[in-house]
């Protein structure tokens, strides 16, 4: 390699290497892209000028010698260039017309750009101030820009850039740069969308009201619908690949229309995530699910022939402990209703005072919408605070996952299992000949209600350990018991009858036979009156609770205690609750004599205090004395007021009247 007036050449032998063929040099030669500084022969070696070779080989001969990129001129320049920073900045925040940012390597190389740009214009201003100062001529432009737009080959090597490899070019690019700023890099395909057929909101609308469209059109249809807008309205038409790219583009704004409002929840709108609740009974979530497992039944049709059907499935409403989802409470019907929900709180309630030894409510309790208006009164007693879930939002509830965890880990290992449901890949779904050849063996309705009760008590037990340390953390502000009278308000059964008040207390009915239950609350029997309905829990007839007509008045009852009549036969606990029933007789006796003596007391004092009344009472009431005499007493008070009458009269002075005092006129004599 050597410089010859200016010029870098490289030799035949270095050039036909391993860069190019002789064939193509000869070729490139004979045809004037190449251009041969001098001819081989008589010693001497054929070079060619490296400015003259195409770029993909001029690349490679800068790669391969490092020594003649040293030669070139863009060393000037290559030791000018700075990143730039503001530039990089520009290009990383940038945001296109259809809001996309660009490609990271699009922000590396605009900002090579921007920095050998900024270099060009330094030495250009640092030579112009050189010759200035010195008086001497200056550098013409166009041969500055030739020797720049000769170093970027060079520079490519350092700062990948997309500068014009034209020295015209070049210099018009930088004119640009000073007007236009770091924006005049930015690719047109990225401005101006290379001339998109749908440019503008109207096409666009269009091309958005087909692809939401609810039948989930292919493309084909929706370029052919588009188009018949194109024809009428003289647009540019387009093709079903064109959709497609548009279907990506839109894939947002449709996915509602084409999947519908609950997909677009689920999969595009933000999801919060949440932690587990620190202790057990700070959160329930309530769900229904049909259980995957399948049972069989026999039923009349209307023939009256006898029809077996295997695909039958229960429903399980469970109350979940989301602390680490321990099934606190659960029911099993044929389907989901207020009823089913009615008896899985039940269920909690009274699975939490087997646990604890009371019946604690939750603090929050989270629900679907389902029979919302109906089940709210009952899930505000249950629990501090209800916060139903959004509609159709599933992720919203602890318990779906569970339900999934549920039939993964029970109801697979069963022979009657029924699969992952309907909308599930086909091939994780049981082998439906293999049912349909087990199905004699499907347990019946009570069958299969074992199984799920076995089910729940393995998972409770599996659980229960974790969820009774937890629950010594539980703060006391947040343990909400709840009260026997609230549990039998809310879940008791009704006996469908009226009773009254007995001198035994009160009797119904219950489960078919007849019993006993009073009331030691000394307020009870000022109600005798009353009709009042008995609500009671079949798993503990201890005690009942009593509910007037009207709703106004209830009372805890308790089982009548049986004594035994044998003095021999008594305990302690006997005596305990004989004399119990003393001390509420007492209590109540006494209870009675002083609101009796307060009615007298105050009785007198209004008989004292009205005049009107005095005396009239040994009249009414033949209320004999001590002796037996109830006249005399009688005739005593007559004659004691007519003996003060007397006094009164005989101490009024009577005026005398004279003739001629009044003449004309009235007098009158007032004589008490």
């Amino acid at each position: 390699m050597e410089t010859i007036n200016g010029t870098i050449c490289i030799s035949h032998a270095e050039l036909t290497g391993r860069i190019i063929t002789t064939a193509n040099l000869n070729n490139l030669v004979r045809r004037g892209k190449v251009k041969q500084v001098q001819k081989g022969g008589n010693g001497r070696e054929a070079l060619f000028a490296v400015e003259s070779l195409p770029m993909k080989w001029r690349t490679e001969v800068y790669r391969r010698y490092p020594d003649l990129q040293e030669q070139a001129d863009s060393k000037e320049f290559l030791d000018t260039v700075q990143p730039d920073g503001a530039a990089l900045n520009f290009f990383e925040s940038y945001t296109l017309a259809d809001g996309r940012n660009l490609p990271a390597d699009k922000v590396l190389e605009y900002s090579a750009n921007a920095a050998i740009m900024n270099a060009f214009r330094a030495c250009w201003d640092a030579h112009v101030s050189k010759r200035q100062r010195s008086g001497k001529k200056a550098l013409a432009a166009k041969e500055f820009w030739a020797r720049a737009a000769g170093s970027l080959l060079r520079l490519a090597d350092r700062w990948p850039h997309s500068l014009p490899g034209s020295a015209r070019r070049l210099q018009m690019k930088m004119a640009e740069y000073v007007e236009q700023g770091y924006a005049c890099f930015i690719s047109g395909k990225y401005l101006n969308g290379n001339a998109a057929k749908v440019a503008d909101e109207n096409r666009e609308s269009v091309l958005t009201a087909l692809l939401a469209h609810h039948n989930n059109l292919p493309d084909t249809l929706i370029a052919e619908g588009y188009n018949r807008f194109a024809d009428a309205k003289e647009w540019p038409k387009i093709t079903a690949k064109t959709v497609g790219v548009w279907r990506e583009k839109l894939g947002t704004v449709i996915r509602a229309g084409r999947l519908g409002v609950t997909n677009f929840r689920n999969n595009v709108t933000m999801q919060v995530k949440r932690s587990r609740p620190s202790t057990p009974l700070l959160m329930w979530s309530l769900d229904g699910w049909t259980v995957e497992l399948l049972y069989q039944t026999t039923k009349q049709d209307k023939k009256g022939h006898n029809v077996t059907t295997y695909t039958n499935r229960l429903t399980m409403v469970v109350v979940l402990d989301v602390f680490n989802n321990y099934p606190i409470g659960y029911a099993v019907g044929t389907h989901e209703s207020p009823a089913l929900i009615k008896e899985a709180l039940r269920d909690a309630a009274k699975h939490t005072a087997e646990l604890t030894g009371q019946m604690l409510r939750a603090n929050q309790i989270q629900s679907d919408r389902y029979a919302i208006k109906t089940m709210a009164d009952l899930y505000a007693i249950m629990g501090d605070k209800v916060t139903p879930a959004q509609a159709h939002n599933a992720k919203a509830k602890p318990v779906e996952p569970y339900f999934n965890y549920l039939n993964t880990n029970y109801c697979i290992r069963c022979n009657n299992w029924s699969g992952f449901g309907i909308t599930s890949n086909p091939k994780r779904q049981p082998n439906s000949d293999a049912l349909n050849s087990l199905r004699h063996q499907f347990p019946d309705e009570a069958g299969l209600r074992a199984q799920i009760d076995e089910m729940m008590r393995l998972e409770r037990m599996g659980k229960s350990e974790a969820f009774l340390t937890g629950l010594e953390k539980l703060k006391p502000e947040h343990r909400l018991p709840m009260s026997r009278e609230s549990y039998l308000l809310n879940f008791g059964a009704s006996t469908g009858f009226k009773n009254v008040l007995e001198g035994c207390g009160v009797r119904p009915t219950i489960l078919g036979v007849k019993r006993d239950y009073d009331c030691f609350d000394l307020s009870f029997r000022d109600h005798a009156a009353e009709r009042w309905t008995v609500l009671y829990d079949p798993d503990d007839l201890s005690s009942v609770l009593a509910v007037n007509e009207a709703g106004t008045r209830r009372y805890i009852m308790e089982e009548k205690y049986v004594q035994p009549m044998a003095l021999a036969d008594r305990s302690e606990a006997d005596t305990r609750e004989l004399q119990r029933i003393r001390d509420y007789n007492k209590a109540l006796e006494a209870r009675t004599a002083e609101r009796m003596g307060a009615a007298y007391r105050r009785t007198e004092q209004i008989i004292s205090g009205t005049p009107a009344l005095r005396g009239s009472i040994e009249d009414r009431l033949l209320i004999t004395d001590s002796r037996g005499q109830h006249k005399d007493r009688r005739s005593e008070k007559r004659l004691t007021a007519a003996d003060i009458a007397a006094l009164d009269v005989e101490a009024v002075e009577v005026p005398i009247y004279q003739p001629g005092d009044c003449d004309n006129e009235t007098v009158n004599y007032n004589i008490f």
